[in-house]
């Protein structure tokens, strides 16, 4: 039996049950049993800073793990000049919000290849990096990563393998697991308890350590054959299933973080992990 390591569920942005902002819903997602929360940065980063650093002691003393998402515009494809810089500048400004509020990741969505090559976004990303890490280290911003996280459509850069190569390839990314992402783009099945240990033990293969401490988002998934048209909660016959993958992570002592972004954010975080503690 392998170590059981600890996966903390938590809902994308402040569950819908909690009044106030992003403080008073630390302490809510603590009462209610939820161990991580994911501040919502998709709109713009609009954080302030004395209200950032309030968060850090708060997640702390009711031990609950934050991450953020950055905003839906980065595009580390692009070969404009004007959107590289808003690229560059809103990654820096959720890395810059996560560290002052004691978050570990900044999720992102890679890009869109717009008639280039995967190897062309592999260059343009690591290359608008190298650019980023230099303003990171002129604010001192250390031990936040930006995670690549796995999109949910074909003309977005992002798939597994090509998350998995950045998390490789640029120390400052860490690689994201999106799962209904995974099913919608047709980057793998994700339909029963085989696909999902084939699949974490690809990953483990590949990202050797990264299942001791994943990052990962879940809901259900409406989908077409060009991928990803909305999310569903975890309800009926909705893809993927969420079943086998709670099994899955806890009989391998798989350890991290899954951010429910379905509709019913909390009760859908709640839903996963009553089901995984049934295995653990």
């Amino acid at each position: 039996m392998p170590k059981r390591n600890r996966v903390r569920f938590g809902s994308a942005g402040i569950p819908h049950q909690c009044e106030g902002g992003s403080l008073e819903a630390i302490e809510c997602s603590h009462d209610l049993g939820l161990g991580a929360m994911e501040l919502e940065f998709v709109r713009g980063v609009k954080l302030k800073e004395e209200n950032a650093k309030r968060l850090k002691p708060a997640s702390e003393k009711f031990d609950v793990r934050l991450s953020a998402h950055a905003p839906y515009w980065v595009n580390c494809c692009a070969t404009d000049k004007t959107k590289q810089e808003t690229t560059k500048r809103n990654l820096l400004l959720s890395v810059q919000a996560c560290q002052w509020a004691g978050a570990r990741v900044a999720v992102f969505h890679p890009g869109y290849y717009q008639g280039k090559t995967s190897k062309e976004c592999f260059k343009l990303t690591k290359s608008l990096f190298k650019k980023l890490k230099t303003q990171m280290s002129k604010h001192k911003i250390k031990g936040v990563k930006l995670g690549a996280e796995t999109v949910g459509k074909k003309s977005q850069y992002g798939s597994l393998d090509e998350c998995i190569e950045l998390h490789h390839s640029v120390k400052e990314i860490m690689l994201v697991l999106d799962f209904a992402h995974l099913l919608s783009r047709g980057d793998w099945p994700c339909k029963n308890e085989s696909d999902y240990s084939k699949l974490l033990a690809y990953v483990e293969k590949n990202a050797p350590g990264y299942m001791k401490d994943f990052h990962a988002h879940f809901s259900c998934i409406n989908y077409s054959e060009k991928g990803e048209r909305n999310h569903l909660p975890l309800e009926g016959k909705n893809p993927p299933p969420y079943k086998p993958l709670m099994k899955v992570l806890a009989e391998n002592g798989y350890g991290g973080v899954i951010i429910s972004e379905s509709p019913k954010l909390e009760i859908d975080a709640l839903k996963m992990q009553k089901e995984y503690l049934t295995h653990f």
